[in-house]
């Protein structure tokens, strides 16, 4: 029977263990699609394989591989990984089925995955962990990347200044603030001095340090465009979802600057973009 919500390369069928496995989150969990999508080439590579895992006598149809991993998707929401792999004991081996999904928080092994060699516990597992976001989650993962995406790009603003990359050098600079201070008219590097602070690579760089500067003082809005609407989460922790009408215009207007923008730049006075969906929006 074939599943609408199974969505395969034209060259890969699924490995035989996994066949059942597949065919009943399918058949449970209409809504969500099992696919290849976002594996890289070299992993689906890996993934695939002229001979059965399980039994090496057993073959794909000609032409074809056998594929022993599948990503999980509810709409555009990546919901963890389906995929078989070999478990080593003593002097033998088993095949198992492999759940991974960021809701598995191990202490040992592998942090978010889980494994089993039954069906039924592996499709336990799958439905348990395989569960959309809700709003909050939605809004704390976001929160969390934003804020380190902010620290990142302010330090890349900073550093070329306050780690005096781009300084003259320092016994010049140090003679001449000692003649400057005691009283010297025309001090020895003078015209050095000054053509290395009045440069374009130099105002550049002080001008994007005293923007992270300025900016590492604000207080920000989270705000996550999801599902046409826009989540938005103030500095005290307050969150809200609107459509972006309804937004305040303050917001409106920075939004639709911040969508113009490159990931992880800085706008004076708006705000900061992290990627195309999530936005720090100064507070008013």
């Amino acid at each position: 029977m074939a599943f609408a919500n199974i969505q395969l390369p034209p060259n890969l069928v699924l490995e035989p263990m996994l066949v059942e496995l597949v065919n009943k989150l399918a058949l449970d969990m209409p809504a969500f699609t099992f696919t290849t999508k976002g594996i890289p080439p070299n992993e689906l590579n890996y993934a695939s394989a002229k001979t059965s895992m399980c039994d090496r006598n057993i073959n794909p149809p000609e032409g074809f591989q056998f594929l022993n991993k599948l990503k999980v998707y509810k709409g555009p929401e990546l919901l963890g990984e389906l995929y078989l792999d070999r478990r080593y004991r003593s002097r033998q081996s088993d095949v198992v089925y492999c759940i991974k999904s960021w809701r598995i928080e191990n202490q040992r092994g592998s942090t978010n995955t889980s494994s089993t060699n039954k069906i039924t516990g592996a499709a336990r597992l799958a439905k348990k962990h395989f569960v959309p976001q809700n709003m909050a989650e939605i809004m704390d993962k976001a929160a969390s990347a934003l804020q380190h995406g902010l620290f990142h790009s302010l330090r890349d603003l900073l550093r070329p200044i306050h780690n005096n990359q781009l300084g003259p050098n320092q016994t010049l600079m140090q003679k001449f603030l000692y003649q400057i201070m005691n009283g010297e008219t025309d001090p020895a590097g003078a015209d050095e001095i000054r053509k290395h602070f009045t440069s374009d690579k130099y105002h550049k760089a002080m001008s994007e340090c005293m923007l992270a500067e300025k900016m590492e003082k604000l207080k920000y809005k989270s705000v996550v465009h999801h599902n046409n609407a826009f989540l938005v989460k103030s500095a005290e922790g307050e969150m809200e979802y609107k459509a972006f009408d309804e937004l305040p215009e303050y917001m409106q207007n920075a939004v639709g600057v911040l969508q113009l923008m490159e990931d992880g730049e800085l706008v004076d006075d708006v705000g900061f973009r992290l990627n195309d969906t999530n936005f720090l929006i100064l507070e008013k």
